[in-house]
């Protein structure tokens, strides 16, 4: 997963529950209600996330392949219940996401990323 968004890059959200894996989303954690996370969608509810040495393993099949240092990971393997997401920030290996805390509620979301908007010659949909 390659980033597709940088500091100052202005974006048009809004707020869905039409959420799919590869959705960027904006939330909030109940430990730091005042910063707000980006963060793009891998594991979507009653999902299963498994690290293993080199890849990511949804429900049995290989997502993607990593490079993630194993002493970064709060665990290897989590299932989402029913009102969880699994979310991996676009820069995953240093990224502060559900590797590290765990999957989020879906409570928690405040916005979904449609467009990027600036800067301009890079206006793309997400």
């Amino acid at each position: 997963m390659s980033p597709c968004l940088n500091s100052n890059d202005l974006v048009l959200a809004k707020y869905s529950l039409k959420l799919f894996r590869n959705d960027l989303i904006c939330f909030n954690l109940p430990s730091n209600p005042k910063k707000l996370y980006v963060k793009r969608i891998i594991g979507l509810p009653s999902e299963f996330i498994e690290f293993t040495d080199s890849d990511i393993i949804i429900n049995g099949n290989k997502f993607i392949s990593h490079d993630i240092d194993s002493k970064k990971l709060s665990a290897s393997k989590w299932y989402n219940n029913e009102s969880e997401l699994f979310v991996l920030g676009d820069n995953y290996i240093d990224s502060y996401d559900s590797k590290n805390f765990g999957p989020i509620n879906i409570d928690w979301i405040k916005y979904k990323i449609i467009l990027k908007l600036w800067p301009l010659g890079k206006l793309n949909s997400l």
